[in-house]
């Protein structure tokens, strides 16, 4: 068979979700990864161009694949579509991708990059953009960290930028969130920044507390970075069967995969939803439902 009509049968396969995971397809897409890659950002531009069809129709599908495997790929050339659908305003990146915002979404922000963060960045310091997707690009910042791709001092010092109190609403997660990125990092050249954060009551204390900064400057930075090291490792979109193939939306048998966090880790984009009250505020203005029906996992 020709491989354009390979090409046409797999995204074909990818096109309407029917409940069971795509593991041949995404195998043959995998083997003609250069054939198919244009085909992959088409769709991608072509959601951006009028997300409508894919916020109307949860039973589309075709734009998940291709931001998976594009992050897979480590396609450079997906980077700026990713980050310009992820920049969409309001509701509109959570009512096409569900929680894969806040869970897939550092990983392949980095993995796209190319080793270059000024994208990355624009995302994180858009206010038009919404707080989940820009903590996101956050994250992607402290994973390049392990990459190579920037130096710690590099993503620290832009971190101490965001603190203002102007980046976001009184009542956004992303002074909390933010601030357990820094942790990550070994806070010490921050530490009068968080805790004027803390004081100003930027950070929650419910989502981070000063006794988790202080147990890292404890520990040290070797520490700090190692764990934020398997942290990458437990999100890697190396094995893409391993992290898609066992969400819940899927009915292939459970399994233990890496993509699962262990007891020592913690993934912190989660924290703020996994809050009563923060949630409570959130689900009022989100409408992730009908999003979240086919692409949530847990």
């Amino acid at each position: 068979m020709e491989t354009t009509n390979i090409i046409t049968e797999i995204l074909e396969k990818f096109r309407i979700f029917d409940g069971n995971y795509k593991r041949d397809q995404v195998d043959a897409a995998i083997e003609l990864q250069e054939e198919i890659t244009p085909f992959l950002i088409e769709i991608l531009d072509n959601v951006l161009a009028n997300p409508d069809p894919y916020i109307e129709n949860d039973e589309l599908y075709d734009h998940i694949y291709s931001l998976m495997l594009l992050g897979h790929f480590r396609e450079t050339k997906a980077h700026d579509v990713i980050i310009d659908l992820f920049s969409l305003p309001g509701e509109i990146p959570h009512d096409l991708y569900g929680d894969l915002t806040t869970s897939d979404l550092p990983t392949i922000l980095m993995r796209t990059c190319g080793g270059s963060l000024e994208r990355i960045k624009s995302l994180a310091v858009n206010k038009d953009a919404d707080d989940y997707c820009r903590i996101s690009a956050l994250h992607a910042m402290t994973f390049a960290v392990v990459e190579g791709f920037a130096s710690r001092e590099e993503v620290i010092s832009f971190f101490g930028t965001l603190f203002s109190g102007n980046e976001a609403d009184d009542d956004s997660d992303f002074w909390g969130l933010l601030a357990s990125f820094v942790c990550d990092l070994y806070p010490e050249e921050l530490m009068s920044t968080i805790e004027k954060a803390f004081d100003d009551d930027r950070i929650a204390p419910e989502m981070i507390g000063l006794g988790e900064f202080n147990t890292a400057l404890e520990n040290g930075k070797e520490w700090c970075l190692e764990r934020l090291k398997k942290d990458l490792e437990r999100q890697s979109l190396d094995d893409i069967h391993d992290s898609m193939s066992w969400w819940a939306c899927f009915n292939e048998e459970p399994q233990f995969y890496s993509a699962q966090e262990p007891d020592d880790l913690i993934n912190y984009t989660h924290l703020a939803q996994a809050n009563p009250s923060t949630q409570k505020k959130k689900k009022k203005k989100r409408k992730q439902a009908k999003a979240s029906k086919r692409k949530n996992r847990r």
